[in-house]
């Protein structure tokens, strides 16, 4: 007998109603209108419904992305409040509007006329702490707020390291790692990661991010980065990945971390097509970029 996960889910009104459905598990009375107002404004920014904003650009850096990162965020939270730390209702509320802004960095501002959202890759995490501090002003929110969001946002820039960064407490700091982990795995989960590389190496190359000679040595290294990434998310980012099983105990009644799993075939299926196919590499890269809903299943 199987049992059926939805890992990725690829509707926002679904995604949402997930996200609301974790945290109530949380907290039964949970305060969601700051969370609802949030989502909203972060669809409108993204789909270029925003005053003095375009519309999001970047292929990879897009809503969907950052909506993986908002769903994978609002389970790596339950699981370190089962396992870890009882987090409080704020961190966990500003830990999600964090995620929705995470990448807002990437969208152009009306007078950017020229070029895509991927030429301020490099910078795209100090845009997007400046954005939400715009917004947090329109809003009155508190200074601790904040600057609690900030190091959340400053903590998902692959140049900083997480070590470095002042928090204002260890449940500011489990939220800031539960984000820059949840950033990472849901890119890399994705059943069409393969697939989107070649918009992350757009990206890259509009900013002149000079890593990769090659969209062929992008994917030559991706399993490198991937090793890279775990080591960070293990160790600088506190391990919280580990307590990923038991939000899937709690929600599906299955403890298993579905991410890891995932991006591990992934990294399987890229070693495999790179080193059967080599450079006709994207002679491997077969799965729909709109493809239907992702499930995994698994033993009842």
């Amino acid at each position: 007998m199987k049992k059926t996960i939805r890992l990725l889910i690829k509707k926002p009104e679904d995604i949402n109603r997930e996200v609301r459905a974790i945290i109530s598990s949380m907290f039964p009375e949970f305060d969601f209108s700051v969370y609802d107002k949030a989502f909203v404004d972060a669809g409108k920014l993204f789909s270029g419904q925003m005053q003095y904003f375009e519309r999001c650009d970047t292929l990879y850096h897009d809503w969907q992305h950052t909506l993986g990162v908002l769903l994978a965020t609002a389970r790596l939270l339950h699981g370190v409040h089962l396992d870890r730390l009882e987090l409080s209702e704020r961190i966990v509320n500003l830990a999600l509007v964090a995620a929705l802004f995470h990448d807002a960095g990437y969208i152009r501002r009306s007078n950017e006329s020229t070029g895509t959202g991927g030429q301020f890759t490099q910078i795209h995490v100090q845009r997007g702490i400046d954005l939400l501090e715009e917004y947090a002003d329109t809003h009155d929110w508190p200074v601790n707020d904040i600057m609690d969001m900030e190091c959340m946002l400053m903590c998902t820039d692959p140049a900083r390291n997480p070590d470095a960064i002042v928090y204002t407490n260890i449940e500011a700091m489990l939220a800031a790692h539960v984000l820059a982990t949840a950033d990472i795995i849901a890119q890399m989960a994705d059943d069409i990661y393969l697939e989107k590389l070649p918009f992350l190496f757009l990206e890259f190359m509009e900013a002149g991010v000079t890593d990769f000679t090659s969209e062929y040595d992008l994917f030559i290294k991706t399993r490198g980065f991937h090793s890279f990434s775990r080591a960070k998310i293990e160790g600088r980012l506190s391990n919280v990945i580990a307590c990923m099983p038991s939000h899937f105990r709690e929600r599906h009644g299955v403890e298993m971390d579905f991410y890891s799993e995932a991006v591990q075939r992934n990294m399987n299926y890229l070693g495999t097509i790179m080193e059967e196919l080599g450079k006709q590499y994207r002679n491997g890269l077969r799965r729909s970029l709109d493809r239907d809903e992702f499930l995994s299943e698994v033993a009842a």
